[in-house]
C-alpha cells in the first residue's frame, strides 16, 4: 500500500476531519497514513524515505524561517526523487502570494504564479492517463479558490476562462521524477476530495461517475 505523509502544522488536524469529511476514511482504506504535526517528526519520515505521497495541508513550510525553509527544501528534494506532493486543504487560503510564486519557481522549477482569489464556475480538462484518472472527477462545479496563472495547458486539471487567458483551479505537473499537485479550493467539499484522491492515484472504479459528461478538449499550450 502507498504511504501518505500528511503535514499539518496550524492546529487543524487532518485526522479529526476538520478539513474533509470523506477523504481520510478513503485514504485509510487505501494507504498507510501518518500525520505529522511537528517539523522534527515530518523530517524524520521524509529522511527515512517512508512517504510515497505528501499532503501539505497548510502554508507553514513556506514561511521564511530556518526550520521552515529546511523542511520545504526537504519536501522539494524528496518530490523530485519520485514522491507525489499535493498542496491542498488550508494551503491556498492562507499562503502569501509573492512567496508562493517564489516557491514554485525556485524550489519546483515551475512557472506557475498566484492569480485571482475569487469564485467561478470551473470545468475539467483531460490529462494523460499516467498523470491522473478523470473518470472519478466532477466535470464542472462552482468553486471559491486561489486560481493560478501561467500554468501550461498540459498541466491544467480544472480551469476557468479569465478574459483571454485560462486560469487553473487545479494543476498537476511532473517535477523531476515526482509530481506536484495544487488544489486552489478554499472550501472542503466533495469535488476537491475527489481531485486529491485522483492526484494520489488512490481513486477507485467505484468512485467513478455513473453518467460521465463530455470533457472539454484541452486547448493548445
Amino acid at each position: 500500500m502507498p504511504n501518505v505523509l500528511v503535514l499539518s502544522f496550524e492546529g487543524f488536524s487532518f485526522s479529526s476531519r476538520q478539513l474533509y469529511e470523506q477523504l481520510l476514511p478513503k485514504l485509510l482504506s487505501r494507504a498507510v497514513v501518518h500525520e505529522s504535526q511537528s517539523f522534527q517528526d515530518a523530517s524524520s519520515y521524509i529522511t527515512s524515505g517512508w512517504p510515497s505521497i505528501i499532503l501539505v495541508t497548510d502554508p507553514v513550510i513556506t514561511f521564511e524561517e530556518k526550520n521552515n525553509l529546511e523542511l520545504l527544501q526537504a519536501v522539494a528534494d524528496y518530490t523530485k526523487q519520485g514522491c507525489t506532493t499535493i498542496l491542498m486543504g488550508l494551503f491556498a487560503a492562507a499562503v502569501e502570494y509573492p512567496r508562493l510564486d517564489t516557491i514554485f519557481r525556485e524550489y519546483f522549477d515551475l512557472r506557475w504564479r498566484a492569480g485571482e482569489y475569487t469564485r467561478h464556475d470551473i470545468h475539467l480538462l483531460t490529462l494523460e492517463e499516467s498523470m491522473i484518472r478523470s473518470q472519478s472527477l466532477a466535470h464542472s462545479f462552482r468553486a471559491k479558490a486561489l486560481f493560478l496563472s501561467r500554468v501550461p495547458a498540459a498541466q491544467m486539471v480544472y480551469v476557468v476562462s479569465m478574459g483571454v487567458a485560462m486560469s487553473a483551479y487545479g494543476a498537476f505537473a511532473r517535477v523531476g521524477l515526482g509530481k506536484l499537485g495544487y488544489v486552489g479550493d478554499v472550501n472542503f467539499t466533495e469535488e476537491p476530495e475527489r481531485l486529491i484522491l485522483a492526484m494520489c492515484h488512490l481513486d477507485r472504479p467505484e468512485d467513478d461517475y455513473a453518467d460521465p459528461e463530455l470533457i472539454e478538449q484541452r486547448p493548445m499550450d
